[in-house]
């Protein structure tokens, strides 16, 4: 016979040859061996979801004129939950005692003790306070009744100021139209901002320059029937000019503008110009009226140009906004107090603020930093479960040869199980490292998870972002077992910076995806 003559096979011989195939293909399949792979091949991995609470960067429960509540050795709330942001404010007469003369101690020191907890900080300056209401204890002006304009610029504006002192008495209700506030204020905003503006432990600012307490309206002042600026001669070209003067002086920072009521446009009209917007008073369900069952309806519809007061700027896209700025709560009154009226702050009705907060697409909710009674810790912690953005790593596909200098490919799948997009990014990196622990390489995606949104309406499932990204393996591997991780960093960092909402997190908030067999080109 020649070379090339089909001989006959034996039923044992073939069945050898087919077993031996099978076993030859299962091992081409399995990239963790020590198998030497001619072609690239895929592995996909499935990650499990965790319901954890997660403590991430620009979320959650903000900190209300404290550091860390929780666990303050002199004055802890317990059961307050853990934190990421604070929120501060002042008034004007506190930050520039004297004309010209500014106290940026009094800031620096707050974003700073802030920032060594790890916690970035939002910023509100004010003007005027309720009559009557004294600097708390812990302020040099304590027990003193706060002006809120400085003292020089009360002399200025004010016909009855007589002299070089200011009497202890507030009760001036600031003119907002007067162009000598203007003029100063603007200048005061201008040296804020120019120390500020810059500053990445400034998460961001409300523009709380007008109004009682910086909330728009003249509440204590004029009493509490309809105190609205609308109501009390003020038009748009009087307001608007203040988010303006903001807007100059911190270009580079997030905005928040008040709620405000239907009395006034100038809500609408920032949010069309990347404005987020915050509301106080969330959660008050007050017999009579109340803010849950008319103020937000009423101020909702007005924005969006669908109330019956006339609006000259409405937004139609009010309720969209989110999509591209925040939304920040403050509750009424304390949870405490809450729970001191059980017939109207019921299990239910506290659940529908949460809601409330979840269906407006919330990233902060401002408790007062006060006790969380029992009775409404399980909605609190399934609020926190979905507050802001939670991401989650679905799968992990990578596709290489796994030798040393080759192409490395990843493609993963990532949800937003949140109810808010992130405003900031934090990149997508991932990492190799050996069985010592030892970081062999970072491959850096450059990716932007601002745009990774959430589903519409917090029922809905949420949408799925893949990213396709091409490496190439190092030079330096040597045949062994690596670990490939994953996080979402701190940007020009290779320092994670939010925790997954799935298993696998580690002591650094990396996020152990897969371990994989690499191979040197030998």
């Amino acid at each position: 016979m020649h070379a090339s003559t089909k001989e006959s096979t034996s039923p044992k011989q073939f069945f050898l040859q087919i077993i031996t195939k099978i076993c030859l293909l299962s091992i081409a399949t399995l990239p963790l061996t020590h198998t030497v792979m001619a072609q690239e091949i895929t592995i996909t991995t499935t990650l499990s979801t965790i319901d954890n609470i997660l403590i991430n960067p620009d979320i959650g429960i903000t900190e209300h004129h404290s550091f860390n509540i929780k666990n303050d050795p002199w004055w802890n709330k317990p059961t307050h939950p853990e934190t990421s942001v604070v929120y501060f404010r002042w008034y004007w007469e506190e930050l520039e005692p004297q004309k010209g003369q500014y106290n940026f101690k009094l800031v620096d020191d707050t974003i700073n003790q802030a920032a060594a907890l790890g916690k970035t900080t939002v910023i509100r300056f004010m003007t005027m306070a309720g009559v009557d209401e004294v600097y708390y204890s812990n302020s040099p002006n304590a027990g003193k009744k706060i002006l809120g304009i400085p003292c020089w610029l009360k002399q200025k504006i004010d016909p009855n100021t007589i002299g070089e002192t200011c009497a202890d008495d507030n009760s001036y209700t600031v003119d907002y139209k007067n162009p000598v506030f203007k003029k100063n204020l603007k200048r005061f905003l201008t040296a804020m901002g120019e120390r500020y503006n810059n500053n990445p432990n400034i998460l961001r600012l409300d523009v709380g320059l007008v109004g009682t307490w910086g909330e728009w309206n003249l509440a204590s002042h004029k009493g509490y029937e309809r105190p609205t600026l609308g109501n009390h001669g003020y038009t748009d070209a009087d307001l608007l000019p203040f988010p303006k003067m903001m807007k100059e002086a911190f270009p580079n920072k997030t905005l928040l503008m008040y709620l405000g009521s239907n009395d006034e446009n100038i809500l609408s009209h920032s949010t069309q110009r990347n404005y987020g917007w915050r509301a106080d008073c969330i959660g008050d369900w007050e017999l009579g009226w109340n803010h849950m069952e008319h103020g937000y309806p009423a101020t909702f519809e007005h924005a969006q140009g669908l109330g019956n007061n006339h609006n000259s700027y409405p937004d139609p896209k009010f309720l969209q906004r989110w999509k591209k700025a925040p939304v920040d709560f403050e509750i009424c009154y304390t949870v405490d107090e809450w729970a001191a009226k059980k017939d109207i702050y019921t299990v239910e009705k506290v659940k529908q603020t949460f809601d409330t907060a979840l269906d407006m697409h919330t990233s902060l909710l401002n408790l007062k930093s006060g006790n969380i009674p029992e009775i409404y810790q399980p909605l609190l912690d399934d609020f926190l479960k979905k507050v802001g953005y939670r991401f989650e790593l679905n799968t992990v596909e990578v596709t290489s040869n796994f030798k040393a200098g080759s192409p490395f490919l990843i493609s993963s799948s990532w949800k937003n199980t949140g109810v808010a997009p992130s405003y900031n990014n934090y990149p997508v990196v991932w990492r190799l490292r050996d069985r010592n622990n030892n970081v062999i390489d970072y491959f850096e995606t450059n990716n932007d998870i601002r745009h990774w949104l959430p589903a519409d309406n917090k029922e809905d499932i949420s949408p799925q972002y893949t990213q396709k990204n091409s490496f190439t393996l190092p030079e330096n591997i040597t045949d062994d077992h690596y670990f490939l991780d994953v996080a979402l960093v701190k940007p020009n960092t290779q320092q994670a910076a939010i925790e997954l909402g799935v298993e696998g997190v580690r002591q650094d908030k990396w996020h152990h995806v897969k371990s994989i067999y690499l191979m040197n080109k030998s």
